[in-house]
């Protein structure tokens, strides 16, 4: 699966360890030093004059690759993937493959339930990168599911319940979509979130429904009570972190995996590459 980025839990990159390991004579260190900077000035010199003789028509095919960094972006930035590639080890491929549930008349879905491609999304209501994506980059994907382009499946994934209580939020969200307002108490309860971790209650919840434009406030309050509610997002939580999904947001992309709350420009290459491999 794809590196994960801006992701709410998660183990940190390991990095290469650079430390001398070797048992050269301490006066070696200096004078190598000192070559090897006299050959980095002469280098740089050479390649100057170089590069400013070659033509624009005869610069290598690597060139964006290895440019300087321009718009104010960092080297880094610049050869950062731009999207999320497929899976390829065939058993997490055909498990992959299995998560879409395609279910009729699903309140927590959006786009039809044959489209060619199934965005599969696991987040939490106190998870502040799922705030960033649902602010960002979620109304653009939207658009595609819409249009009837792809279709988008929620999952709950509740990991800050202590003490964020994000759960009673997930459990608001399933009692609103009994009215049709998933999608509103979504949006509303992202918008309402602010930074950092919001700490819902039961009243933050009810007035999260109210915004939303949930019709019916005295059957929300019912279904919200209904302890059956909370089971399911138990279940759907215990369901993801079976499966090794540990930190929000979360996608499966068709077959690609995206970790986190990345560029919106990154989320729409990556529907757009696997809607492409769809057709094929």
């Amino acid at each position: 699966m794809a590196a994960k980025r801006n992701v709410s839990q998660g183990p940190a990159l390991k990095t290469a360890d650079q430390t001398a390991t070797g048992g050269n004579p301490k006066w070696l260190v200096p004078l190598l030093v000192a070559l090897v900077l006299v050959l980095v000035a002469v280098v740089s010199f050479m390649m100057g004059k170089s590069v400013g003789a070659r033509s624009a028509t005869n610069a290598p095919a690597t060139v964006e690759a290895s440019a300087p960094a321009q718009d104010g972006k960092s080297a880094d930035q610049a050869q950062q993937p731009t999207k999320a590639e497929p899976i390829t080890d065939p058993k997490t491929l055909e498990f992959v493959k299995g998560l879409p549930r395609r279910e009729a008349n699903d309140p927590r879905a959006l786009g039809p339930v044959d489209a060619p491609v199934v965005m599969t999304m696991w987040e939490d209501f106190a998870c502040p990168m799922c705030t960033r994506f649902e602010l960002t980059s979620f109304p653009e994907i939207k658009k595609l599911a819409e249009e009837g382009k792809i279709r988008i499946e929620w999952r709950d994934l509740s990991i800050f319940t202590q003490p964020h209580h994000s759960d009673l939020a997930a459990i608001g969200s399933r009692a609103a979509a009994k009215q049709g307002k998933f999608w509103d108490f979504v949006r509303t309860a992202y918008e309402e979130a602010g930074h950092g971790h919001p700490d819902y209650t039961d009243d933050l919840v009810k007035q999260i429904a109210q915004k939303a434009g949930v019709p019916d406030m005295a059957q929300f309050e019912k279904d919200y009570k209904d302890p059956t509610l909370k089971q399911a997002v138990d279940a759907e939580t215990q369901e993801a972190q079976r499966i090794g999904i540990g930190g929000t947001p979360a996608f499966v992309v068709g077959d690609a995996f995206i970790g986190g709350a990345y560029p919106t420009d990154f989320f729409l290459n990556t529907i757009n590459d696997r809607l492409a491999a769809a057709k094929k």
